[in-house]
């Protein structure tokens, strides 16, 4: 037997777990498009693994890719096709530390099942080892407003959002139809859902019959609907935890990213806090606001229900009065997310450095022909062994792939 120390991590990207928890069957599929997704950026995880770990993918990256990333000087992890590790006697015996998928769910549980009995008793003594009807309601945007809410009513300075603008949950369209009176501009979620999926922005002060019908169907599915007031947002950012399960939280620093009109997630910002938010968010304003959440997640049961990495999202708005307030929990994802690679990705960026981190998708374009301009454009530079400027796929650009991601980078 390994010892757990040094048996390996297993990992596996499923970012369409929260719409594998809102179907709540181990057989749920995502469909076509989202199913490329979870293909084309599979390789994803390699860069939360050591060089003993395995990340099972779809498809093995290529020798081509992997020679860029040691260029760079990643450590590479192993790689296994998962139906293969599923189907290897040796390979399921095999002593695991611990599984990681992106998130949890009854899918990736019921997927992970042969590998559990050959896992570290530190991992099977974890609260989310085994997955629990009651898990669910951690994933759910009625979780979030609950948090929301204690933030609110703990804060002593006026430094986050009114609760008169705290979102509410409505079992009917004439709810909605009430707050869309009362705040004029209204987003409308999904009670589960992930990366600005499940989101509807109205701009306006009626609902058409397509809205009503969407909202009805959402509340025939999940029982409710989530709505927000649409708020003046100046940028998006999030807080990065890890929590071991047993209630005790470890701050792993700020995520600050960019989304699209719809809520969609685009990009995260690299190499620390963007230029223009330095600006306008004092350090004071942060810490005030990192010691508020983290004392009351410490409190909830999620921090005994749930061992891993996750993320609480953010917004910095302007007021009716044009003051500066912080919507403290807008979502909280309870998994591996952009912001959590984003913060693996910076303990390779040169101090003087800023960039982004984006996941590529064009109609007309493959992820290999773009992946050919800006190496030629932009080429990655190294200094004192760290990305000091230009691009870098962090998956293979090589396997024609639709979706792809990289980063982009230049110095301050």
């Amino acid at each position: 037997m390994i010892p757990s120390k040094i048996a390996p991590k297993l990992f596996i990207y499923n970012p369409t777990c929260e719409m594998a928890i809102a179907n709540g069957t181990v057989s749920y599929m995502p469909n076509k498009t989202l199913t490329k997704f979870e293909h084309d950026l599979d390789s994803l995880p390699l860069f939360f693994a050591q060089k003993h770990d395995y990340v099972l993918v779809h498809n093995l990256p290529d020798k081509k890719f992997l020679h860029l990333l040691e260029e760079a000087d990643i450590s590479i992890p192993n790689f296994e096709l998962l139906n293969s590790a599923l189907n290897q006697a040796d390979f399921i015996r095999m002593p695991k530390h611990s599984l990681h998928p992106w998130g949890w769910s009854p899918r990736i549980h019921h997927i992970f099942k042969p590998f559990k009995e050959s896992c570290s008793a530190e991992f099977l003594n974890q609260p989310n080892a085994f997955w629990k009807e009651e898990h669910r309601q951690l994933y759910t945007r009625k979780k979030a407003m609950e948090v929301l809410q204690s933030a609110i009513t703990s804060s002593e300075d006026n430094l986050f959002i009114q609760m008169s603008q705290a979102a509410q949950q409505c079992y009917s369209v004439a709810e909605v139809e009430q707050l869309l009176k009362s705040w004029k501009q209204i987003v409308i979620k999904t009670p589960l859902s992930s990366a600005g999926r499940g989101i509807q922005i109205l701009r306006y002060s009626t609902l058409n019959q397509s809205i009503i019908q969407s909202i009805n169907g959402i509340i025939a599915s999940q029982g409710y609907v989530m709505v927000e007031a649409f708020l003046n947002k100046k940028c998006d950012f999030s807080l990065q935890y890890y929590c071991d399960g047993k209630g005790k939280l470890d701050y792993l620093g700020l995520g600050f990213f960019h989304t699209d009109s719809k809520g969609q997630y685009l990009s995260n910002y690299l190499g620390g806090m963007p230029t223009e938010v330095e600006k306008i968010l004092p350090n004071d304003r942060i810490e005030k606001l990192q010691y508020c959440m983290t004392k009351i997640i410490a409190e909830s049961d999620i921090s005994t229900k749930y061992t891993g990495y996750f993320g609480v999202d953010c917004m910095l708005i302007l007021d009716a009065e044009n003051q500066l307030k912080i919507q403290p929990c807008v979502e909280i994802n309870l998994r591996y997310n952009m912001s959590t690679l984003a913060i693996f990705l910076n303990e390779h960026i040169h101090p003087n450095t800023k960039g982004e981190f984006k996941i590529f998708h064009k109609a007309k374009c493959s992820f290999h022909q773009f992946h050919e301009e800006m190496n030629q454009k932009h080429p990655l530079e190294m200094e004192d062994g760290k990305w000091s400027k230009g691009y870098l796929p962090l998956v293979s650009p090589f396997q024609n792939k639709t979706f792809g991601a990289y980063i982009l980078l230049k110095k301050n």
